[in-house]
């Protein structure tokens, strides 16, 4: 039997006298990795955290290492071995990436001030030689110049940089390309090897059965498994834990019967040579009849999210048409985007989808506002349509003048669909339609976008996730570099071939 790193007991933790977890047991050991899994809400983050020293508990016992602690702060639990990684980032953007990663190692400073600049970029160069990006990223450069993806591999090399016995990485894919992700289960696995103990929170199933040797399930604040083999765990009994009901068919086809036949039904969007303002995405042509799904597939940075941004106008188009029912819509517009009946629902949801701070009702009718010209919607209509969505998304929310961020993200989601589906777009692009949602909500999200597709409505889906794009969409488009690399219907499509076309496959003619 391996050591413990650690041990947690009867844990408690209440917020404004709600509580967020009760009874629970945990235990991490030396050279394993244990996954933390749950719907959002099930305490999963809670109790990573009191792990961590964000949060301090209010009942129970905490062991790390055979001793029992509270950690007050996230300094004395780094002391400790123990080191979080968060979906929220805690990088300083004016800093550099060495700064960031060892703003707090002493052995680098003197007097408060930065002393040994070279030795702290060496260090920092082995640090990133780990992920296989010495070469590409400089560590005198700024955070502010990262991608996404890229904040996300310091914010991991920070927690390997205090050699940590215990990481806990909260959401750590969110934001990687499947070669990074490659990458970064590669590091676990070293880590692994040399004793190091993972706890990782995530809603991708099919990577927690590639990286983790046991899973424990937490459902409303409460322990449903505990430490169960992850090679003993079937799929379908993990889903069941996790959501408290059967979910027999995760990505909806079954939820409205047979699939409707589109396959001869009329053309309902055409994009015919599509070229952004900066060249990227080049000469882009597809069609999607109507009741159709048609998925984009492609690693990060291959130009998915670009396309559709110039299909939609959000950015200006250098060249192409788009064709909705076979009338051009000529405008250079959202709004004439918007008129000719087409819809699109952005991958970031708290900073382009939807305004935090206002309501659900708000939300719910901010497109249809700006379908009027901004005329004043008077407070009947509104409530009628938001308490129709609310009823036909299944939204979970304590009433409807609730302000959106206290939502869940599964339930953000749906207010963000509502807020399209409202208008009953002829077509809908959905970019990202499952990103931090959690097991539940995607197979309520998926039977939507099935429901919507048995009506008649196209629609276009773009998502890093392979399982979910052959599991949803009916024909699938691969694209690489700005390019189109490959069309696969869903018979046709695997995980090796849509790999294959993202990654070296040649351009499709």
């Amino acid at each position: 039997m391996s050591e413990v790193l650690i041990e947690a007991t009867n844990m408690k933790k209440v917020f404004s006298g709600v509580v967020a977890i009760e009874g629970i047991d945990f235990e991490l050991r030396q050279g394993e990795v244990h996954a933390l899994m749950g719907e959002n809400g099930a305490g999963k983050s809670t109790l990573s955290k009191i792990i961590a020293g964000i949060y301090q508990s209010d009942g129970g016992e905490l062991k790390v290492n055979g001793k029992v602690e509270n950690f007050a702060s996230v300094r004395e639990a780094v002391d400790h071995g123990v080191s979080i990684v968060t979906q929220e980032f805690s990088l300083l953007p004016d800093l550099s990436i060495a700064e960031n990663i060892f703003l707090a190692d002493k052995k680098y400073y003197k007097g408060g001030f930065l002393a040994d600049k070279k030795a702290m970029a060496a260090q920092t160069y082995s640090l990133l030689a780990l992920f296989g990006m010495e070469k590409t990223i400089d560590p005198y450069a700024k955070v502010s110049r990262l991608s996404v993806a890229q904040m996300q591999v310091i914010e991991i090399l920070k927690a390997v940089s205090t050699q940590a016995r215990v990481i806990i990485l909260d959401e750590p894919t969110a934001s990687l390309s499947v070669k990074e992700i490659e990458i970064l289960f590669g590091i676990v696995r070293k880590l692994k090897a040399e004793g190091v103990g993972f706890i990782i929170v995530s809603h991708k199933i099919n990577e927690i059965y590639e990286i983790s040797d046991r899973i424990t399930v937490l459902r409303d604040g409460r322990l449903i498994l505990k430490g169960v083999e992850t090679a003993s765990l079937a799929q379908d009994e993990l889903i069941r834990a996790m959501v408290g009901r059967e979910v027999e068919d995760l990505y909806g086809a079954g939820s409205t019967g047979e699939k409707p036949d589109w396959t001869h039904a009329p053309v309902a969007f055409e994009a015919r040579g599509i070229t952004d303002q900066n060249n990227y995405v080049r000469d882009i042509s597809f069609q999607v009849r109507q009741g159709e799904i048609v998925g984009f597939s492609g690693l990060v940075g291959a130009g998915r999210t670009e396309l559709m941004r110039a299909i939609f106008n959000v950015d200006p188009r250098s060249g192409g048409q788009v064709l909705i029912d076979g009338q051009e819509i000529t405008g250079r517009s959202i709004k004439a985007s918007v008129a000719a009946g087409l819809g699109f629902v952005p991958e970031d949801r708290k900073t382009e989808g939807l305004i935090q701070e206002l309501s659900v009702l708000k939300n719910v009718g901010l497109a249809k506002l700006a379908a009027r010209g901004g005329a004043v919607l008077n407070r009947r209509e509104e409530e009628a349509d938001c308490n129709e969505m609310v009823r036909r998304m299944e939204i979970k929310t304590a009433n409807i003048d609730l302000l959106v961020k206290n939502l869940s993200g599964g339930n953000q989601q749906k207010v963000l669909l509502a807020k399209w589906i409202l208008l009953d777009p002829k077509v809908l692009i959905i970019d990202e339609p499952t990103r931090g949602v959690d097991i539940g909500a995607k197979s309520d999200i998926y039977a939507i976008l099935r429901s919507l597709a048995a009506r008649g409505m196209a629609i276009i889906l773009v998502s890093s996730e392979i399982p979910e794009v052959m599991g949803v969409c009916d024909t699938i488009y691969v694209m690489r570099e700005g390019r189109v690399t490959a069309r696969l219907t869903a018979q046709e499509a695997t995980e090796e071939k849509i790999g294959y076309y993202s990654t070296i496959g040649v351009e499709k003619a």
